[in-house]
């Protein structure tokens, strides 16, 4: 049984990552209001207190296998076009995550409900990280463009 849910999850996580990654941009922008930073994240700085740039480097890029996407950094960024795909790259990846979550109820219909329970905090636990991973990165993206827009300036 244990076996079945491992592969159970994996499945989930590839196929929910695979269909994400597919998705057009407008699909993607369609949960803009998912993406947008409330006010008790307070421009980014509760994750800079999560220490998250000592150890998001731990999390495995999924985009390696999925859409072979450029890597998550402001290195290659010129235009406003980049930053903007960039954005959409760290939307994306943050969509993929909460859309990993929504299959977990599933497991209620399979296992009994201490272990349905179990399989919803899993998917939390396992996804949340990404996450807050990723809603860092769009507010260090959003400082670095305001700096970059005043030296085109």
């Amino acid at each position: 049984m244990v076996t079945k849910i491992i592969i159970a999850w994996v499945m989930i996580h590839i196929s929910v990552s695979v269909l994400v990654s597919q998705l057009p941009a407008s699909m993607v922008l369609f949960f803009s209001r998912l993406y947008e930073l409330k006010n008790w994240e307070k421009n980014g700085r509760v994750y800079e207190q999560l220490k998250i740039k000592k150890w998001k480097h731990l999390l495995p890029e999924a985009r390696k296998w999925v859409n072979q996407g450029k890597g998550k950094t402001a290195a290659h960024l010129r235009t406003e076009k980049d930053f903007q795909a960039l954005a959409l790259q760290t939307s994306r990846s943050e969509l993929s995550h909460w859309a990993q979550i929504l299959p977990s109820p599933v497991f209620f219909f399979f296992l009994p409900v201490w272990a349905g329970w179990v399989m919803v905090l899993y998917a939390i636990l396992f996804n949340l990280p990404f996450i807050v991973v990723q809603r860092y990165n769009r507010t260090r993206l959003e400082r670095f463009r305001k700096v970059y827009e005043k030296k085109q300036r």
